[in-house]
Order: structure tokens, then C-alpha cells, then sequence
């Protein structure tokens, strides 16, 4: 039996066709015009470099969203409601791409959260593998299938836990 962290590398790398041949450097997912993952802010940017280079499941997660028709805008807030350290909305689709935004109220170590950016990047793959969903309504009945409600419009997932846990091992943390 394989650890979870390959197996979770792997469905994240092979867990669909890609779209035609692209190089995926550093440079390539996280700077290019074409890139998926979108960052105004150099905190967050500098949190996005460090993961991708630190952490093979982080780096998994933002290959995979290169691959797909979701184009993730993320941002750092001050705070968040409640207890929250990281959300993501849908946003409408536009021209064949689905867009998402994800906030994060970063805390702490930068390696917090990084695994807060790596938690939230994973619901993105979640919705790039939900073809169905291309509104807030169909995120709605998405997590009600897949996900555990714990609020008002608030679900987390199991594989999105799991995926913070392991890339806070990954950067070394003990949690």
C-alpha cells in the first residue's frame, strides 16, 4: 500500500486528460499570461512560489489547475469571518473558463499558510473535476454532495483536509 501523499500526487497529476502539451515550470504556472493561478498581491504571490517550490503536493494541485478550465484569482485579506483562515467563491463562467476566488487571511508562518493556500487550491481541483459546476448554484449542490457542512454556505471536504496535513509535512511543520 502507498503512503497517501503519492497517491494523492498522482490522482492530482493523472486524475484527467490535459489540455495540449504546455511546459510547466515555476516560471511557466506562475508568472506566464496564460497562467491559471492569478495573484495581485506579492505576499500571496511570494506564499504561492514558496509552496510550489517547498511542497510536491502543492506543486501538484497548481499543475493540475493549469490544466484545466478554472482560473483561480487569489487573495490576501485581513480577516476573514468566524474562525475562517481561507475561503473560495465561484464566480460567473466566462468565454469556456470557470473562475474562482479564493481569500486567505494569512496568520503566522508563512508554511500556515501556505497549507490554508494548498486547502483552498484543492477545492479548486474539486470544482475543475465538477465539470457540472459552473455557477454558485452548482458549488452549492457540489459540496452537498461531496462535502460536510458546518455552516450557512460553509462545507469543507475530506480530501481538502487531508491535503493541508500533508503539505504542512511537506514544508516540515508538526501538526
Amino acid at each position: 500500500m502507498l503512503p497517501i501523499a503519492p497517491l494523492l500526487l498522482a490522482g492530482l497529476l493523472f486524475s484527467r486528460p490535459s489540455l495540449p502539451f504546455e511546459p510547466l515550470t515555476e516560471a511557466h504556472v506562475l508568472d506566464a499570461p496564460t497562467r491559471h493561478i492569478r495573484a495581485s498581491d506579492t505576499g500571496v504571490r511570494s506564499l504561492l512560489r514558496r509552496g510550489f517550490r517547498n511542497s510536491p503536493t502543492f506543486a501538484a494541485l497548481i499543475m493540475r489547475l493549469q490544466r484545466s478550465d478554472v482560473i483561480v484569482y487569489v487573495e490576501g485579506v485581513p480577516r476573514l469571518p468566524g474562525a475562517l483562515e481561507g475561503r473560495m467563491m465561484m464566480l460567473p463562467r466566462v468565454n469556456g473558463y470557470r473562475y474562482v476566488r479564493i481569500q486567505i487571511a494569512p496568520r503566522g508562518a508563512p508554511e500556515d499558510s501556505i497549507a490554508v493556500l494548498g486547502h483552498e487550491l484543492q477545492h479548486a481541483v474539486e470544482i475543475a473535476d465538477a465539470m457540472e459546476v459552473i455557477d454558485s448554484d452548482g458549488l452549492e449542490r457540489l459540496y452537498a454532495r461531496i462535502g460536510v457542512r458546518s455552516g450557512p454556505q460553509v462545507y469543507d471536504t475530506n480530501a481538502a483536509q487531508q491535503t493541508g496535513r500533508v503539505i504542512r509535512r511537506e514544508l516540515g511543520v508538526i501538526s
